[in-house]
């Protein structure tokens, strides 16, 4: 493996900010994965709200004739009551009335009693003797047939008063069963609106519970879109880093001297003794560009191969990165505790970059190596 001494190259590369290492503290696998549980939970509170849609519409179905019985009831409970009132009101008024009539048909009752004891105390004046107190004939006559009148009158008008006061009980009377009967029917009709309202408030109470439900589940979508919204920004965010970072690698490497290019192909160094936890490939719904070899924290890394040193610094979920170039391949450290390199810096097979540690998005101390062809990741283990 030819390898050449070259000048320190000034390859500035973009690294991110405090805020972006604070954000960058997951992998794109991580963000994609999600915001694929995100975009799978939105889905599922999707149809779940639909369901609940479609639950209420049939509870409402159920509730409007029971709403329309129990409207009905209302109303015809409410005429009852009317006219119940108003019955009452008659009878008090007809009683009114015959307690009247009564009194009156006493007093009449006493004055003609009154009236016919004096006159037989006296006894039946005879025509003679008017004649001779009234001095006439004619005038006797006239005497006896007013006193008669009078008579007469008593007794008509008592006797009218009586049938006033008989009709007076008989429309009371008649009053008083149709008001027992509009009490009937209010009974009835009240017992019904009870039962329709038991039925009401258990149909209108599932309905209020599915609403509540649908509430609850449609606020929660609106913050999975959210969060699903914000994730999707994260990982194209991520995304444009890597490619970033993958033209920076082209465009630092490109600069090198082509004497400095290393093929590896089985003959790169292993950075850290120890073995692989996490292989080259898919992880987590998206490639995994690298592999994981475990080794205890504070441990050195080595270079791979002779190369120049184009990154060094934070890089998001790579947490503390160094990436080297060996021209048309470059080899990526991740996860350091510590960076002991500068970008530019010509560096040697088995040079220590730094420390394994475990910054940015990461399980346990371990590094995470990766070789690029051309700014694109393959399975560094053919290289090694």
């Amino acid at each position: 493996m030819a390898v050449a001494s070259v000048a320190v190259l000034s390859i500035p590369v973009m690294l991110m900010t405090d805020r972006d290492a604070a954000q960058g503290a997951r992998s794109l696998s991580q963000v994609e994965s999600k915001a694929a549980a995100a975009r799978a939970k939105e889905a599922v509170l999707t149809s779940e709200i639909s369901a609940y849609s479609a639950r209420i519409r049939g509870v409402e179905a159920r509730l409007a004739p029971v709403q329309a019985r129990l409207d009905q009831l209302t109303a015809e409970l409410d005429r009852l009551q009317t006219r119940r009132r108003e019955l009452t009101s008659e009878i008090d008024a007809e009683q009114e009335r015959l307690d009247t009539l009564v009194h009156r048909l006493r007093s009449q009752r006493a004055a003609l009693a009154l009236r016919l004891s004096s006159a037989y105390r006296r006894g039946d004046p005879s025509i003679v003797q008017i004649l001779v107190q009234s001095g006439s004939l004619s005038t006797a006559i006239s005497a006896r047939a007013s006193m008669e009148r009078v008579v007469s009158g008593d007794g008509e008008l008592i006797q009218s008063t009586r049938t006033a006061a008989n009709a007076s009980l008989v429309a009371r009377n008649r009053i008083q069963e149709k008001r027992r009967e509009v009490l009937k029917n209010e009974k009835r009709v009240a017992e019904a609106e009870a039962e329709q309202r038991v039925t009401f408030d258990r149909v209108n109470s599932e309905r209020t519970n599915l609403v509540a439900a649908k509430q609850a589940r449609t606020q929660l979508l609106s913050r999975v879109k959210v969060d699903r919204r914000d994730l999707e920004a994260e990982a194209t965010n991520l995304r444009a880093r890597s490619l970033r970072l993958a033209n920076e690698i082209n465009r630092a490497s490109a600069s090198l001297p082509a004497s400095t290019t290393v093929s590896g192909n089985g003959t790169f160094a292993w950075p850290v003794s120890g073995s692989v936890t996490s292989p080259f490939g898919p992880r987590w719904g998206r490639m995994h560009e690298g592999i994981d070899i475990g080794a205890s924290g504070g441990t050195p890394i080595g270079a791979a191969a002779d190369g120049t040193v184009i990154v060094a610094g934070w890089q998001g979920g790579y947490g503390n990165l160094v990436v080297v170039s060996h021209g048309t391949l470059a080899t990526a450290y991740g996860h350091m505790s510590r960076v002991a390199v500068s970008v530019g810096q010509h560096v040697t097979r088995g040079q220590t970059l730094g420390a394994v540690g475990c910054t940015g998005h990461c399980f346990g101390d371990h590094v995470h190596f990766e070789v690029r062809v051309n700014g694109s990741a393959v399975n560094p283990i053919p290289y090694m």
